[in-house]
C-alpha cells in the first residue's frame, strides 16, 4: 500500500515576524543597528481567529442595523479605524524594540496602529496578515 501525503505538513506557523518599515518602504532598525520588527499571530492561529470573528460580528451588527432603518449606525472613518486598530491589536503579540511612551501590551499596540501619523505601519500589518505565505513553516534542516 502507498503512504499517502500527510497535508498537514503544509501547515502554516501559528506567528510570524514583520519588519517595521517607515513610509517609503524602508526597514527600520534601532540605535543599536538591531531590526523594529512585530510579532504577529497568523490567520491559522485561534488568536487570529478570534480576533476575525470579532471584527465580523461588529460588522455584521452594523450591517442589520442599517437594513432595518438605523441611519446612526453608519461607521465614520474614525471608527473604521478604530476598529482595525482593534483588530489589529488582537493579532498582536509583541512590538520588538520600539514602543510609544509609557503604553504598553494591548493598549500600546492600538495606539500604535490607530495613530494616522505612523498609518503605513498599520497598513502594512493588515497587509502582512492578510498574506498566508509569510506563516509559512521554516523547514527543518537536513
Amino acid at each position: 500500500m502507498t503512504k499517502l501525503f500527510d497535508i498537514k505538513l503544509l501547515a502554516i506557523a501559528a506567528l510570524a515576524t514583520m519588519a517595521v518599515r517607515d513610509a517609503s518602504g524602508e526597514a527600520q532598525v534601532d540605535e543599536a543597528g538591531e531590526p523594529l520588527t512585530i510579532t504577529l499571530y497568523g490567520p491559522g492561529s485561534k488568536q487570529h481567529q478570534k480576533a476575525r470573528h470579532a471584527a465580523e460580528e461588529r460588522n455584521s451588527t452594523r450591517v442589520l442595523s442599517r437594513m432595518q432603518g438605523r441611519a446612526g449606525d453608519k461607521q465614520s472613518a474614525a471608527d473604521k479605524a478604530a476598529e482595525n486598530a482593534e483588530f489589529l491589536a488582537a493579532c498582536t503579540v509583541s512590538f520588538n524594540g520600539f514602543g510609544c511612551g509609557d503604553l504598553t501590551g494591548h493598549e500600546l499596540f492600538k495606539a500604535v496602529y490607530a495613530d494616522l501619523e505612523i498609518g503605513h505601519i498599520a497598513d502594512d500589518a493588515m497587509k502582512f496578515l492578510a498574506e498566508r505565505a509569510n506563516f509559512l513553516k521554516v523547514p527543518a534542516k537536513s
